[in-house]
């Protein structure tokens, strides 16, 4: 049984964390170790989608350990029945030919308090770099400019995203707007008729 320990990793890592060992497991049984209820509910909804059999125990107010195996390990699978692992699941997405937008109109996420939003725009932009569907586009106007220009604490993920074939681009009067224009680090700029010819035609847009 492959054994992951997720105790202190903030979400999503204990999904990412998993998901990244059930690429590898070949039908191996997993045994995650987590700090917090949440997580256990998140791992537990994951193997929902993937088809998998979930375990949940409590050890104690700060350990949990979620086992998570998959009910045909063993068998010939069924092309009808079997779970597509992963990255079966990513090829058949990509396959249909899906393709997505995603808009940063802030450098927050949410409304209410912009500290958690700009923490939950951190977990947003690198959970997204560990999709098996990338967007094909990232697009940042408004304060979303800000994400883009150096000293933003989320150049890492755009740039990780951009490397991967991701454009990245940035309406350029907001650049202007904010006084960032010349700081860009990532990415390009364009305008708001280009930004609107991207939405309209996209499949998808996101958030």
């Amino acid at each position: 049984m492959k054994k992951i320990d997720a105790v202190g990793q903030a979400c999503p890592m204990p999904v990412i964390l998993t998901k990244r060992a059930l690429k590898e497991s070949n039908g191996e049984a997993i045994l995650i170790s987590v700090d917090n209820e949440i997580a256990t509910q998140n791992l537990a909804k994951m193997a929902e989608q993937l088809k998998l059999s979930v375990q949940v125990e409590k050890i104690n107010d700060s350990l949990y350990e979620v086992q998570l195996s998959d009910p045909n390990a063993g068998n010939e699978p069924d092309a009808a029945e079997y779970p597509a692992l992963p990255d079966q699941a990513a090829d058949t997405v990509a396959s249909s030919g899906a393709s997505y937008v995603v808009v940063l109109n802030s450098d927050f996420i949410g409304n209410g308090s912009e500290e958690l939003g700009r923490t939950l725009m951190k977990s947003f932009l690198f959970s997204l770099t560990e999709q098996e569907v990338l967007p094909d586009k990232v697009l940042c106007y408004n304060a979303g400019a800000l994400l883009t220009t150096e000293g933003s604490s989320v150049l890492d993920d755009l740039k990780a995203l951009e490397e991967d074939g991701v454009e990245v681009l940035t309406c350029g009067i907001c650049g202007e707007f904010y006084g960032v224009k010349d700081k860009l680090a990532v990415g390009a700029y364009t305008n708001m008729y280009r930004i609107v010819e991207i939405l309209r035609t996209a499949k998808t847009v996101s958030p």
